[in-house]
C-alpha cells in the first residue's frame, strides 16, 4: 500500500512538528493569561487567513512538478522553481506591504491593545511564501523525507524559540515571534535538495500553469477561510476569557484535522501520476479515506470519554470550560479532514467544480455565526453543521464521478472482450 507507505512516512515526520505545536500551545496556554492566549490564537488566524495564497501556491508548485517528472521535462522542472522563486517572493513583499497598511483596522476589529505582536506578523506573512516554493517541489517530487521534515521542523523550532522567548520574558510578542521566524528558516534549510533545479535555463512557458491556478488559488483560500474564520469571529463577538476558552477547544480539536493531513498530502502527487497514466485513483483515496476516519474515530472517542481529563493535562484548571466543548467541535474538525482529502483527491486530476461548495460553504459560516453567537455552543454547532453540509455534498460529487468511472470502465472491458473473441 503506498499510500500508507508515503503518508507514514509523512505522518511521522510532521509527528513531531505537530506535537511540538500542541506543547507550544500547552505551554502558552500556562503561561499567558487567558486574554493573551485568546489574542495568540486570534492573530495566528490571522496569519493563516492572510497567507491563504501559499496552500494554493503549494498544490499548484507540486501538481506541476508531479507532471514533469513523470513526462520527462527537466527543463520544465527548472523553469518552474526559479519562475517560483522570483514571482512568489515578489507576492510576499507585496502582501506583507498591505497587512502593514490595513494593521489600524484590523487592530480595532479585534480589539488588541498590544501593536507590536501585530508588527511582528509580516515576517511570517514574508516567510510562508517562500518556504512554500520549496515545499511544493519536494512534494511534487515526491520527496517525502525532505518534504516531511520541512512540515515536521516548523513545529520543532516554534517550540524552542518559543522557550526560549518565555525566559527572556518577551510572553505574547515572544510567542508571535517563535511561530513566523520559522519560516525563514525552512526555506533555508529546504534549498539544499533543490539546487539542482537553480542551474540551466529557466526559459519555459506555463501558460497551464497560471489557468490552473484560479480555482485552485480560490478552494484552497476558501478552505483556510472556513477552518480559521471562527477563532477570529469569537475574538471579536465574546469578551477575552471566552474568547480564550474558545481557543482552547479549537487548539485540542483541531488534534483530528492536523493529524490525518498526512494523507491528503501524500495523495495529491499519487493521485496526480495515476491521473497522468490514466490508473485508478479511486482506489488511493479509498485507503486515503479509511485511513482518515479511523484516526478522527479514535480521537472522538477520547474526547467523549475523558474531555475534562484531556483539558486539565493540556492546559490546566483554568481552561475548564473548554471540556464541554470538546466533542463537538472535535466533530467538525473530523468532517473538516474527510473534505481536505477529497479536496486533494479533486485537484490532483485537475477537476475543480467542487469549489463553489467551499465558496458557499464559507459564506453559509460567516452568516451563521453573525446570526447564532449567543453563545459558544452556537457558534459550534453553526461551524459543525456547515461542515457536515459541504462534506456530504463533497462525497456525493465524488461518489456520482466514480460510478461513471467504473461504469465506463467495464464497458471498455466488455467491448475488448467482444473484440477478442468475435464468435
Amino acid at each position: 500500500m503506498t499510500i500508507v507507505r508515503n503518508a507514514s512516512i509523512i505522518f511521522l515526520c510532521t509527528m513531531a512538528g505537530n506535537v511540538a505545536n500542541y506543547f507550544f500551545q500547552f505551554i502558552m496556554g500556562r503561561s499567558l493569561s487567558l486574554e493573551d492566549f485568546g489574542t495568540m490564537n486570534a492573530l495566528l488566524s490571522l496569519i493563516s487567513g492572510i497567507t491563504l495564497p501559499t496552500s494554493a501556491i503549494m498544490i499548484v508548485i507540486a501538481k506541476y512538478a508531479s507532471t514533469y517528472t513523470v513526462t520527462g521535462e527537466h527543463d520544465g522542472l527548472n523553469a518552474l522553481y526559479q519562475m517560483s522563486l522570483k514571482r512568489i517572493s515578489l507576492m510576499g513583499v507585496a502582501v506583507s506591504a498591505v497587512f502593514i497598511l490595513i494593521s489600524g483596522p484590523v487592530r480595532a476589529y479585534l480589539r488588541i491593545d498590544n501593536i507590536s505582536a501585530l508588527m511582528i506578523l509580516p515576517i511570517g506573512i514574508f516567510g510562508s511564501f517562500l518556504m512554500t516554493v520549496n515545499l511544493g517541489m519536494l512534494q511534487g517530487l515526491q520527496r517525502f523525507y525532505y518534504f516531511g521534515a520541512g512540515l515536521g521542523l516548523g513545529g520543532v523550532l516554534r517550540l524552542a524559540l518559543g522557550i526560549a522567548f518565555l525566559i527572556i520574558g518577551f510572553r505574547l510578542n515572544g510567542a508571535i515571534l517563535a511561530t513566523v521566524l520559522p519560516t525563514m528558516l525552512i526555506f533555508a534549510i529546504t534549498i539544499a535538495p533543490l539546487s539542482a533545479y537553480l542551474k540551466g535555463s529557466s526559459s519555459y512557458r506555463h501558460e497551464r500553469l497560471i489557468k490552473y491556478s484560479v480555482p485552485v488559488l480560490v478552494s484552497s483560500s476558501a478552505f483556510a477561510f472556513i477552518s480559521n474564520i471562527d477563532l477570529i469571529m469569537v475574538k471579536h463577538f465574546f469578551d477575552p476569557r471566552d474568547a480564550g476558552i474558545y481557543a482552547a477547544t479549537a487548539v485540542i480539536g483541531k488534534t483530528l484535522l492536523y493529524l490525518p493531513s498526512s494523507f491528503a498530502l501524500a495523495v495529491f502527487p499519487m493521485v496526480a501520476k495515476a491521473d497522468i497514466q490514466n490508473g485508478d485513483s479511486f482506489k488511493i483515496l479509498d485507503r486515503a479515506l479509511l485511513c482518515t476516519v479511523c484516526l478522527c474515530g479514535a480521537g472522538l472517542a477520547a474526547f467523549a470519554i475523558a474531555p475534562g481529563l484531556i483539558v486539565r493535562v493540556l492546559f490546566g484548571a483554568g481552561f475548564a470550560g473548554a471540556a464541554g466543548f470538546l466533542e463537538y467541535y472535535g466533530v467538525s474538525m473530523a468532517l473538516l479532514s474527510v473534505l481536505s482529502i477529497l479536496i486533494s483527491f479533486n485537484l490532483a486530476r485537475g477537476k475543480t467544480a467542487f469549489v463553489y461548495s467551499l465558496a458557499g460553504g464559507g459564506a453559509m459560516m460567516v452568516a451563521a455565526v453573525n446570526v447564532f453567537h449567543s453563545s459558544i455552543e452556537e457558534v459550534i454547532l453553526s461551524v459543525a453543521a456547515v461542515f457536515l453540509l459541504v462534506t456530504a455534498f463533497n462525497l456525493w460529487l465524488v461518489y456520482r464521478e466514480r460510478q461513471i468511472y467504473y461504469r465506463e470502465k467495464n464497458y471498455a472491458l466488455i467491448k475488448a472482450a467482444d473484440a477478442a473473441n468475435p464468435d
